[in-house]
């Protein structure tokens, strides 16, 4: 018996325009995404999972835009066509279907492996299998029961970030046993995933949906959607690259039937579907270049939010070359220059990722959904983005500036003589150092500052002398710069606070200028082996 048909039943949160919390399916998300201000999940995994299977939908509904005119004349409709959404889903239905036992939705109907596992298990936070306990304390052994609806968000969410460690185990697929690789990572789970977000909903998703003459094919079209899964090849794995967008927005990264009791889900059948493909080609990544690692995908950093690095987010890569910025960006820019969008639109920037712990392999540390204001001009103006990158350097080196003074003063407070260290001196330092850090609070500062830096630094470039304005108009950059000594400032003063009132703690304290100036935010050459870019400065003459 065929349940919960994710285009009729309501399962996906959203905000409307007055505020309030909502849920629809997917026909009323696309049929009222005008009157929508946006999809919002508690997880934002699942917010960003949602978004990448409505963009799927949408350009098989539309079979592209195929082009820049065919995308400007679905932008002005101001509204999804509703013969056009409910022709496509009528004609997919059957196939949409939670729980079935043919095609059911995302799944394989004829799998079974040992033995059933938690539903917990598509979530990448909760603590099962090999996942570590981020946010909750569920296992396998307990039992949870999932409704439909929470079911149906999970599963999509597991099937774009599933987390890749250990071995996935044996399983029966259509009656024949088969042994299967260890278990690998999500498609979208390395990397940040980045998205615009407009007035409403209609808008979100149009400005995502560049031009395209992708022919790629959902699964819920194929007659045999795991075809593609990986195989093993001797004591390897034979995967399946990708064959286009759509493709990537509705990888199927694991094999799961879903065991559904009276109307609710608790147990399923779960391992290794499809291995990411880490090529570029997302639209919704930042890949970038480096000597290391060629081209990857830009990552989450669990110690330093997005914002920071929104210069190399928003850059625009050299034609021809492998890097790339999200396609919306080259959307909004393009419809910017062609006065498809107004002068002075605003868009959000929403930014959703998970941090990994350095070398471990399995073992995340956190998630971040971020949004952070971006003017369509900056998305389309490489000058913008360069003055950018300069005045966010210029936050990066009062950082640095802080972190060189701090360990000066730790250590005139733990060797008054000024003498060279011993290693036990030097641990000691380091734990001092470690307690009266100044940088995070002078960073959780400085993104408000940030916001208003992306808004108006547009205002400080003259587009008809193509220049920058005199200096005393840049009011944007002189306006960063004057809150960034500032709050560099007092964070140190906060920060040195915790050393006491000692008369060891005053002396330290006395011979370590607390002042950050103008020159202070230039970076300096960085000296092999010194920790600070300015190893000579800092203390009172």
């Amino acid at each position: 018996m065929a349940e919960f048909n994710l285009i009729d039943e309501s399962w996906i949160p959203c905000i409307s325009r007055q505020g309030g919390s909502v849920e629809y399916g997917i026909r009323d998300v696309l049929l009222k995404a005008h009157d929508l201000r946006e999809v919002c999940d508690g997880s934002p995994l699942v917010t960003a999972a949602i978004h990448r299977l409505l963009l799927a939908i949408l350009y098989r509904a539309h079979n592209g835009p195929r082009d820049f005119n065919a995308w400007s004349k679905l932008y002005t409709s101001g509204a999804f066509d509703a013969e056009i959404i409910s022709g496509y889903l009528s004609r997919w239905k059957d196939r949409f279907y939670l729980i079935e036992a043919i095609y059911p939705f995302f799944q394989i109907a004829q799998l079974e492996t040992k033995k059933a596992v938690s539903i917990t298990r598509l979530a990448t936070e909760c603590a099962s299998g090999n996942n570590a306990t981020l946010f909750d304390h569920s296992s396998d052994g307990g039992e949870s029961e999932w409704l439909f609806a929470q079911t149906a968000r999970r599963l999509i969410a597991c099937q774009a970030f599933a987390l890749g460690f250990g071995k996935s185990g044996d399983a029966k697929i259509r009656g024949k046993e088969e042994s299967l690789p260890y278990s690998a990572d999500g498609i979208a789970l390395r990397g940040v995933s980045v998205w615009l977000q407009g007035e409403n909903l209609f808008d979100t998703l149009t400005v995502n949906l560049h031009p395209t003459d992708d022919a790629s094919l959902p699964p819920w079209e194929l007659d045999d959607p795991h075809e593609f899964r990986d195989r093993l090849a001797g004591k390897g794995r034979r995967a399946v690259t990708s064959f286009g967008i759509v493709d990537r927005y509705t990888w199927q990264s694991r094999l799961v039937r879903i065991l559904a009791v009276n109307g609710a889900s608790s147990r399923m059948y779960f391992t290794q579907g499809r291995s990411a493909d880490k090529s570029p080609g997302d639209p919704m990544k930042v890949y970038r270049a480096s000597k290391g690692q060629g081209v990857s995908a830009l990552p989450l950093s669990s110690g330093k939010a997005a914002w920071r690095d929104a210069h190399t987010i928003f850059m625009i890569p050299a034609a021809g070359g492998n890097e790339q910025r999200p396609e919306c960006f080259n959307l909004v820019a393009r419809a910017r220059q062609t006065g498809r969008i107004p002068p002075g639109r605003q868009f959000i920037t929403n930014v959703v990722g998970l941090a990994s712990a350095p070398n471990k392999a399995g073992k995340f540390l956190l998630w971040r959904h971020e949004r952070m204001p971006v003017p369509a001009e900056m998305l389309s103006d490489s000058n913008l983005i360069e003055r950018l990158g300069l005045l966010l350097e210029n936050a990066e080196q009062a950082a640095r500036e802080q972190r060189y003074r701090i360990r000066r003063i730790a250590r005139f407070y733990r060797i008054p003589s000024g003498r060279k260290p011993t290693k036990k001196e030097l641990e000691d330092i380091d734990k001092i150092v470690a307690k009266i850090d100044p940088r995070p609070v002078y960073w959780a500062r400085m993104e408000k500052h940030f916001f208003g830096l992306l808004e108006d630094l547009p205002k400080d470039w003259d587009h008809q002398a193509d220049d920058w304005e005199p200096l005393d108009q840049q009011v944007a950059t002189q306006e960063w710069r004057k809150n960034i000594k500032r709050e560099a400032r007092r964070a140190l003063q906060e920060s040195i606070k915790s050393i006491g009132t000692s008369a060891r703690a005053i002396q330290a304290i006395a011979r370590v200028r607390l002042e950050i100036n103008d020159d202070d935010l230039t970076p300096q050459p960085l000296k092999k082996g010194k920790e600070s870019r300015r190893p000579k400065g800092g203390e009172k003459k």
